[in-house]
């Protein structure tokens, strides 16, 4: 798992290079009210910022596998990573 804060170039790279993996999106400092599990190829995460021109600036990025980014939530932040309604379904 991998924590992009501050370097939007790390993470557009990042991206690029793992299309098939997961961001979880949180505020800078994580709390259990937002916690938004995307894919990597999520237009909300990826591309041009919509709001503003940084990813992870007011916002940060934990990427990596979605198991591993849920544990994440749990144990370090003491949330639940709720999955995007764009780009994931809830899982069963």
């Amino acid at each position: 798992m991998q924590r992009f804060e501050d370097d939007d170039v790390g993470y557009e790279t990042w991206l690029a290079k793992h299309p098939g993996l997961y961001v979880l999106n949180t505020a800078r400092n994580p709390a259990p009210n937002y916690l938004m599990l995307h894919r990597a190829t999520c237009r909300t995460i990826a591309g041009v910022p919509a709001r503003g021109v940084r990813w992870t600036g007011e916002y940060i990025k934990f990427c990596g596998q979605w198991v591993e980014l849920e544990e994440f939530a749990q144990t370090h932040v003491g949330g639940t990573a709720f999955p995007c309604r764009l780009c994931l379904k809830p899982r069963d």
